[in-house]
């Protein structure tokens, strides 16, 4: 799904800087009440009024010597437990980059190929025209995963995207090629490749594509052989294409513009850009271990996390990865760590912090959750750096 619908995102800052003041202010708290302090933010994070009636947080912070796992409210009629599985959106990007990653390992491809040595022309019919000129010869895989290729994002409300098709029509299965054929069909390019930023789920359709063609696997294959299975990470799998190894299991609630989504066959319209189900141990043991070299070399994880682009003030991109840079919310916030991963629109968010090994990890299971799910985790933050 689209990464975020940044709305009430001045709202939040208005919401959070009384409170920033006063952790500012405030003594070291120990970690007992550090602990009690965490499940209350996220306590106080849903809200019936805006669908948000589960949230799933976890935080491993080694340096204060603090785990919290906490799962709050219903899903599904019942008390949502730390062992959930749900719908991480696009969080999911994460895991197409890391792919790229490790076929840029093997020597299979660069950062900086041109897409059409690895997509015929037909797939690449129309999405790249801007102003006239078709600029498909010229698009690169990294411009594809840091959003600046200028192709269209079938997601996009603007653009009348498919975003609503989720709920309208729940009982349609997408293909990828479907996916890319609305974009070439219904949308046309922002800018010529290397002009603009354009967050783009079509891209990330692309990339998914590439991935099976260099690989000559389905992309689901490459998640479980490159990533999960060697983690393992029993819980994970691409929804609609593969399952976990522990069996599948109820999967937390998705609200999505107050509809509940979690089980239709048109959530198979995020493949590549974030259709992963996963937990917040397997998500977590994932992050720690991408940052370890566990999966791709530091050098290309390196590349991957030069972020040279701009998703909003405070978010910064690269390439499929996001960097949380709180000090441009507001100055104030310069003393939170700089977390790096991704986040999606169903207030999911996986980050980690390299210098402290802090992992964080949420899932709120709601659209409506954006302003709530970027202030939990700014509190969650402010209250591990204040343990003593």
């Amino acid at each position: 799904m689209k990464v975020l619908k940044i709305v009430g995102i001045v709202v939040l800052l208005l919401v959070v800087v009384f409170g920033v003041l006063m952790w500012l202010n405030s003594r070291p708290v120990p970690k007992d009440q550090a602990v009690s302090e965490i499940k209350r933010y996220v306590d106080n994070s849903l809200n019936d009024k805006k669908s948000i009636y589960s949230a799933l947080v976890y935080v491993d912070a080694p340096q204060k010597d603090i785990i919290v796992s906490y799962a709050a409210g219903k899903s599904n009629g019942e008390m949502v437990k730390t062992d959930q599985p749900f719908h991480v959106a696009s969080v999911g990007k994460l895991f197409t980059a890391t792919l790229i990653g490790h076929l840029i390992d093997e020597g299979k491809i660069q950062l900086n190929d041109p897409i059409n040595l690895y997509l015929d022309d037909a797939m690449l019919e129309n999405l790249f025209v801007y102003e006239g000129s078709d600029y498909k010869d010229q698009v690169t895989i990294q411009q594809l995963l840091s959003h600046t290729s200028g192709v269209a994002d079938y997601f996009a409300i603007e653009d009348n995207g498919l975003m609503e098709a989720l709920y309208q029509t729940p009982d349609k299965f997408f293909t990828p090629q479907e996916l890319v054929k609305y974009t070439r069909e219904q949308q046309s390019a922002h800018f010529a490749p290397g002009g603009g930023y354009h967050y783009s789920d079509t891209g990330y359709i692309l990339l998914g594509l590439i991935i099976e063609s260099v690989s000559e696997k389905p992309f689901h294959e490459n998640l479980h052989e490159v990533i999960f299975d060697p983690l393992d990470m029993n819980d994970t799998y691409l929804m609609f294409y593969s399952e976990p190894k522990n069996g599948l299991r109820p999967i937390a609630e998705a609200w999505v513009n107050g509809h509940e989504i979690s089980q239709f066959q048109s959530v198979s319209i995020d493949w590549a850009g974030g259709g992963v189900i996963s937990t917040l141990d397997d998500l977590a043991t994932y992050i720690r271990a991408l940052y370890q070299g566990k999966i791709i070399t530091t050098g290309t994880l390196d590349a991957l996390n030069k972020f040279d682009y701009e998703f909003m003030s405070g978010i910064a991109y690269g390439n499929g990865f996001m960097q949380m840079q709180f000090e441009k919310f507001m100055p104030l916030f310069e003393y939170l760590p700089k977390m790096t991963g991704h986040m999606g629109v169903l207030g999911t968010q996986l980050f980690y912090d390299a210098p402290s090994d802090m992992v964080y990890v949420s899932s709120y299971g709601s659209t409506d959750a954006t302003a709530a799910s970027v202030q939990s985790m700014m509190q969650i933050l402010a209250t591990v750096h204040r343990i003593k």
